[in-house]
């Protein structure tokens, strides 16, 4: 059986069709997408579904299909035809074959898209001069009056400047030129071969753009005396016209492109990256995923996409949606994670060089896959965790280098699985914690992982850690950290009595861990542990009153053996980690010193407005 397979209940009929992933970009997510969606114009089949196994993407229907001329294929391109004045056609006329509710003016489109975006604007303007929220029924109103779904807009934008609609045009004119019965006779050809694995052996024009294919865009290796020029089409021959139609037909439901840079010249491509789902619940969720806040860079434009499409998953699952959210039909989360639903988000940059813009980056982010929804609880603690996430990435600007690398550490945990994405989350908390210091120190209000949701999801991660965080050896260094750390930071902020605030501690701490041997990150953490129960026999001789607990010598023999059991790359990261989350509480308890710091409130600025440019 050939790597591209079909599910036969008999030789006239099949259930599903795997598509391998050729290129390892979103280019494979196109493909996929547009195929569910032929496949369900075609049978009206709801259940149609889109499953990831990894190196390649199955489409799975609810029930066998015949392969016969009854199976319905609408005679349609699936997407419109974009009109796009030039200097010799300022008004271009609808071509003869073109339907003209299909057909739509992109200058004509662009004007009235302009003057609402400049009403939408002057609404803002008036509230914020008077100091009052912007009126949301006027808004609203304006809002009513785009000519087309803001998600849809952005996507024709995109396709213009990374000049993909001359070659859709190209297939779409082609496809009306065919009659309903020609038409049908190639994409079933074309879908039976998809499936055996061969060439569809469509004669479709098509010419290979970056925005489709971005591998073969980057170039191809011909020789010199061959007389290779920059116009030369010989790449285009290896296009199959099949493979481009789907993923054309699929940009128009899987591509969230994200406009960015000073003049929004730089344009971020994100696929969501299907795990299990089915084609109408993707297309929704796609298509009500939220823009980044304008201004925000790559990191942080790949990670609140991320993290924003996990809680768009959990908060819209008819399962868990709350009183007066609108569920999203055929939405499955019960019993599995936002990993399993959509397994990840394909990223690609397109750098502007001035006249032109290239492919500078290909990456694919995971979805954070926790722990599983069972129940009401788990989908609140789901929310609440990926809201604490969202606010502590909007809090990093992208102007600094600091901050710019911590948003570069938190990707590249988003960026990894298992193992290897858990040790980087542990590394950009250390790292976030050390930031939280110098920022509250700078008057600066952020936001701390709390405590006991951090520990779900490391021991959701790795389960043996759960034996680290629950010792009480490191519980009580951990505890000295804190005080010694964020928590007295917090008493200063307050006015109170606190002790000696150690901002040498956590980057002491970080260095050691990371060094040979287990050694000296140990004789740091007693060197640290010393210097705190003395400081602590010094306050009580001063006041006479209890303060916090001193690490007892069985605590500390307790965290050694911690240290030779697991190592100190290990223990010192979830220490780093893990010493300066937060316990969120309403008010401080009565007593002396705190256990932890009292994060400070703060508001999460809302969503910014959507900053791409034409």
């Amino acid at each position: 059986m050939s790597t591209a397979t079909i599910a036969l209940e008999s030789t006239a009929s099949f259930s599903e069709i795997r598509l391998p992933r050729q290129t390892g970009t979103h280019a494979d997510v196109l493909a996929a997408v547009g195929l569910a969606e032929l496949l369900y114009d075609a049978t009206h089949d709801r259940g149609v579904r889109i499953v990831d196994e990894g190196t390649a993407f199955r489409v799975v229907l609810s029930r066998p299909r015949p392969w016969s001329a009854s199976f319905t294929i609408p005679h349609t391109p699936g997407y419109r035809y974009l009109l796009v004045a030039t200097k010799k056609q300022p008004n271009p006329p609808i071509p003869r074959d073109v339907r003209a509710s299909d057909a739509l003016h992109y200058q004509h489109t662009k004007e009235r898209v302009d003057a609402l975006r400049a009403q939408e604007q002057a609404l803002f303007e008036a509230a914020r001069k008077a100091g009052q929220k912007v009126n949301q029924e006027a808004l609203q109103a304006v809002r009513e009056q785009w000519p087309l779904p803001r998600d849809i807009w952005r996507r024709l934008v995109a396709l213009l400047v990374l000049q993909g609609h001359e070659t859709a045009n190209s297939i779409y004119a082609t496809i009306v030129q065919m009659s309903p019965e020609q038409f049908r006779a190639a994409v079933q050809s074309a879908l039976q071969a998809l499936a055996e694995g061969r060439p569809s052996g469509l004669k479709w024009p098509v010419s290979t753009v970056q925005l489709f294919a971005p591998l073969a865009a980057k170039g191809y290796a011909r020789l010199k005396p061959d007389s290779t020029a920059r116009g030369d089409k010989t790449k285009d021959a290896w296009a199959d016209p099949f493979m481009e139609w789907l993923r054309y037909r699929g940009y128009f439901s899987a591509a969230v492109p994200v406009f960015y840079g000073s003049k929004g010249e730089h344009i971020r491509l994100l696929c969501p990256v299907p795990g299990d789902i089915t084609f109408t619940a993707y297309e929704r969720v796609v298509a009500e995923l939220p823009p980044p806040p304008a201004g925000a860079g790559p990191p942080k434009i790949d990670i609140l996409a991320t993290l924003a499409l996990a809680r768009l998953l959990v908060e819209r699952s008819p399962e868990f949606a709350a009183a007066g959210v609108e569920p999203i039909e055929g939405l499955v989360m019960m019993g599995r994670t936002p990993a399993e639903v959509i397994s990840g988000v394909a990223v690609s940059n397109f750098q502007s060089l001035g006249q032109a813009r290239a492919v500078s980056a290909l990456t694919e982010l995971a979805l954070p896959g926790w722990f599983a929804l069972g129940t009401q609880q788990d989908a609140d603690d789901w929310l609440r965790i990926l809201d604490e996430h969202r606010a502590i990435i909007r809090g990093l600007r992208d102007d600094r280098s600091d901050e710019f690398a911590l948003l570069q550490g938190y990707r590249r945990f988003l960026e990894r699985r298992g193992e290897r994405a858990l040790d980087a989350l542990l590394d950009f908390a250390g790292a976030y914690g050390q930031f939280v210091l110098r920022a509250r120190e700078a008057k600066r209000q952020v936001r701390q992982f709390g405590r006991e949701d951090f520990r779900r999801i490391v021991v959701a991660m790795n389960k043996r850690y759960a034996a680290i965080l629950d010792d009480e050896g490191f519980k009580a260094v951990a505890a000295a950290v804190r005080r010694a750390t964020v928590g007295a930071q917090s008493l200063k902020a307050q006015g109170k009595d606190h002790r000696e605030i150690r901002y040498g501690l956590l980057p002491e701490l970080r260095r050691t861990r990371e060094l040979p041997g287990d050694e000296p990150f140990l004789t740091a953490v007693a060197d640290f542990v010393s210097l705190y129960n003395s400081e602590n026999a010094r306050r009580f001789e001063l006041t006479r009153q209890r303060g916090a607990p001193r690490v007892s010598t069985e605590e500390f023999a307790a965290f050694a053996r911690l240290v030779d059991t697991y190592h100190a790359d290990v223990v010192g990261a979830l220490l780093c980690a893990y010493g300066t989350c937060t316990e969120r509480r309403e008010q401080l308890p009565g007593g002396p010193e705190p256990d932890t710091d009292l994060e400070p409130g703060g508001v999460e600025s809302t969503e910014g407005e959507e900053s791409e440019t034409e």
